[in-house]
């Protein structure tokens, strides 16, 4: 059974919501995760890290796929402490030791 992901779309660093999602099903196909959700975000979103952490949780997930690093916002090292933080140029490995439970 493949590793669970969700997928990370921050609106204040899209050009196009659609693209994005085009991008992370296709990191998600390339690396062999299986994507579980994909959580959209914006300027008014409220906790955001704890929101992407917590969806992660939701979903069983322990990697978390977006199109840059802008789109984890200020605090991509916060969500880096549970999950695996993957753009296509970039992987940042979970510093943490959380294991989602299947």
């Amino acid at each position: 059974m493949p590793t669970n992901a969700i997928g990370l779309i921050n609106l204040e660093h899209s050009h196009s919501a659609v693209v994005d999602h085009l991008l992370i099903t296709s990191l998600a196909r390339h690396h062999g995760y299986h994507l579980a959700h994909t959580l959209t975000i914006d300027a008014d979103t409220y906790m955001p890290t704890a929101l992407i952490v917590g969806t992660a949780h939701k979903h069983h997930a322990s990697i978390i796929l977006a199109p840059t690093l802008g789109h984890f916002g200020a605090s991509p090292k916060a969500v880096a402490l549970t999950c695996t933080l993957i753009i296509p140029d970039l992987t940042l490995p979970a510093s943490g030791s959380w294991k989602p439970n299947p």
